[in-house]
């Protein structure tokens, strides 16, 4: 990857710095400087609801009053907001609902990550912090009597989107994938995992929820990762899509202020779990963000100054860019090469070059087998069996 960084504008430079839940009075001054260079407010606007920080970013600009700021941008963007403080609040009430209805209920052991529950417990608005979908993690055996019971209640299958409800379906479906995903009746995803890092082997699902501590939301009792793991793994997880994402610097900063973050406990879990590298990189490039100008810090490492290029490729790029990023990555788990061993990479290039078949839920659907019968999917293989009727 280039070490040549991507110069931001000033709209860019101005989210970065205001994408942490407090400003420090000389960020305060900074961030009013670059209001003056700001040339379109509504851009700002579009950009702040691109990165998913426009709630923060409004609730800054609110405070800080920037004279070029005009009353009609001001309030055309608290709207806007406004729109997305519902979202966020709507995935909120989601998360509890499925937790009273389905998850209490059938007595399963389970955890949030990400998401509404990092809002929850380490932000001082929960609310400020944007919230697309929930990600939820409990064992792989409890994960039918789960899903079964939510599409009964009408939540409404995604991945796989052909998903029925009946129980050897289901199992199939898990089986065959770490993450199935369901659409509540509201119309807010849920991302039901029974493995949190794509086969990295970095976790163990059952351990996760033998440590998970519990933390209340209102008057519903729910279950995360204790804060130091729950840091750990957003830097391993946000590092892997190359910070694409402004609201994922405000978690790092989020947790960082809550009273139960300690950096003497988060690197020792990082050493634990073999990413005290990328742990190191992420603080340097968290301390670098807080600055006007991080690409110029003389302080910044080889690998953070190559975590902070790509960070405003994908800002800069988007989704296209970083999907260019991924395909140069050197296994499917990790972003940067200096993440991994050289022995886990030549393992996994091994695994690219001879992949095994794995059957698909697709293949379930074309030829619903029952389970005594399901090893003929290695052998009849019925979607490349219907692709190439097609092409005929």
């Amino acid at each position: 990857m280039s070490n040549d960084l991507n110069q931001p504008d000033a709209t860019l430079r101005l989210l970065i710095l205001l994408s942490r839940l407090k400003l420090t009075e000389a960020q305060r001054q900074a961030a009013l400087a670059l209001c003056n260079s700001v040339v379109s407010w509504p851009e700002v606007a579009r950009r702040a609801e691109q990165h998913l920080v426009l709630p923060l970013v409004y609730r800054h600009l609110h405070e800080l009053a920037p004279p070029t700021l005009s009353p009609a941008d001001e309030y055309h963007m608290h709207q806007r907001a406004l729109i997305l403080v519902q979202q966020n609040l709507l995935v909120t009430g989601e998360q509890q609902r499925l937790v009273i209805e389905i998850l209490d209920p059938l007595n399963i052991p389970y955890l949030f990550f990400k998401g509404p529950a990092l809002a929850a417990r380490y932000y001082d608005e929960p609310a400020m912090r944007s919230c697309r979908d929930i990600d939820l993690l409990v064992s792989r055996h409890r994960c039918v009597e789960l899903l079964e019971l939510a599409l009964k209640q009408g939540y409404l299958p995604l991945d796989p989107e052909t998903l029925t409800p009946d129980r050897q379906s289901i199992t199939f479906a898990v089986r065959v994938q770490s993450v199935v995903t369901i659409v509540s009746p509201s119309g807010v995803r849920i991302e039901v995992h029974h493995e949190i890092d794509r086969g990295a082997k970095i976790y163990q699902t059952e351990t996760l929820l033998d440590n998970r501590v519990a933390y209340l939301v209102g008057d519903t009792l729910l279950y995360s990762m204790p804060t130091s793991e729950i840091f750990v793994y957003i830097c391993l997880h946000h590092t892997r899509h190359y910070w694409s994402h402004l609201h994922w610097l405000v978690d790092l900063d989020a947790i960082q202020h809550h009273p139960d973050f300690n950096e003497t406990w988060a690197h020792d879990c990082a050493e634990q779990r073999g990413l005290a590298s990328t742990y190191s990189a992420c603080m340097e490039f968290y301390r670098a963000l807080a600055s006007l100008e991080p690409e110029s810090s003389v302080h910044l490492s080889q690998r953070s100054r190559e975590m902070l290029g790509a960070c405003f490729t994908t800002l800069q790029g988007g989704y296209k860019a970083e999907m260019a990023l991924r395909r140069k990555r050197p296994t499917p788990e990790f972003g940067f090469t200096w993440q991994t061993s050289v022995t886990y990479r030549w393992a996994s290039q091994i695994r690219e070059r001879f992949p095994r078949f794995q059957p698909l839920y697709r293949d379930y659907q074309l030829l619903p087998l029952p389970p005594r019968w399901q090893w003929l999917y290695y052998v009849v293989r019925p979607r490349a069996v219907a692709k190439l009727i097609r092409i005929r």
